[in-house]
C-alpha cells in the first residue's frame, strides 16, 4: 500500500514505522520539522514538512497516488479537515482519523469517516481488565491488549502454512475456519487453502498522546 501519515507525534511516528516495516511505502507530513526526529533510524519512508490541509501541498506530497490516509495529529479539527479532503476531493480509498475526545467521535463518524479514539480504546482495555471481560476485536490481560482480526486466505496465499504467514507478518494465527465451515485451532504446518479465514492475533502497545 502507498500510505500517508499526517502528523509525526508519537503515534504518527510509530504507525508509519510499524506500517514501513510491514513493507509498504509510507510517507509522513509534519508542519514541524524536527516532529521527523522521534523517526527511528530504520525508517525508509518520505519526510514532508508542510501544510496538510492545504490542497495543494497535499497533492504534491502525493495524495492523488495514495490508498491510504491517516490522519493522527493531536488537533481534532485538523484531522477531521484533512481526513475530509482525503475523502471527498481526492477519493483515497482508506482514511483514518484519530479523534482524541469521545463526544465528538459519533459527530466525525456520522461524516462517514473512520475514527479512532485513543480515549475510547484506553477506556475499553480499562474495562474489559478491570470487569475480565474479553471483546470481539480486543482483550486486556493485565497491562497488555491483544488485538484479534479475521482475514481471508488469498490465492497466492494458498499452499502456505500458519507458520510462514506468522514469520512474514508478525501476527500469530490462532484459528482457521475452513472451507469446510469448522472452526479449528491453527497448526504451525497447517497449509492454507484460498478462501479460508485466518483468525490473527497481535500484541497492541498502549496508545499514547503524542
Amino acid at each position: 500500500m502507498n500510505i500517508l501519515v499526517i502528523g509525526c507525534g508519537t503515534v504518527g511516528a510509530q504507525l508509519a514505522e510499524a506500517m514501513c516495516a510491514m513493507g509498504h511505502d509510507v510517507s509522513v507530513i509534519d508542519r514541524n520539522e524536527e516532529s521527523f526526529e522521534l523517526l527511528d533510524s530504520t525508517f525508509r519512508g518520505m519526510t514532508i514538512t508542510g501544510n496538510p490541509i492545504d490542497q495543494d501541498f497535499l497533492r504534491r506530497a502525493g495524495i492523488e497516488g495514495c490508498d491510504a490516509v491517516a490522519a493522527m495529529t493531536s488537533n481534532d479539527n485538523v484531522n477531521v479537515m484533512v481526513s475530509q479532503i482525503a475523502k471527498e476531493l481526492f477519493h483515497v480509498p482508506k482514511v483514518l482519523t484519530r479523534v482524541h475526545d469521545p463526544k465528538r467521535e459519533s459527530i466525525f463518524a456520522s461524516f462517514g469517516l473512520h475514527t479512532i479514539c485513543p480515549t475510547t480504546l484506553t477506556v475499553d482495555t480499562a474495562v474489559s481488565s478491570l470487569l475480565d471481560r474479553r471483546e470481539l476485536d480486543y482483550f486486556a490481560v493485565d497491562r497488555s491488549m491483544l488485538s484479534l482480526s479475521t482475514v481471508a486466505v488469498t490465492t497466492d496465499q494458498q499452499g502456505e502454512t500458519a507458520a510462514s504467514i506468522r514469520t512474514r507478518t508478525g501476527e500469530r494465527p490462532i484459528a482457521v475456519y475452513g472451507l469446510d465451515r469448522k472452526l479449528e485451532l491453527a497448526d504451525p504446518g497447517r497449509v492454507l487453502m484460498a478462501g479460508e479465514l485466518l483468525v490473527l492475533a497481535r500484541p497492541v502497545n498502549g496508545v499514547e498522546n503524542a
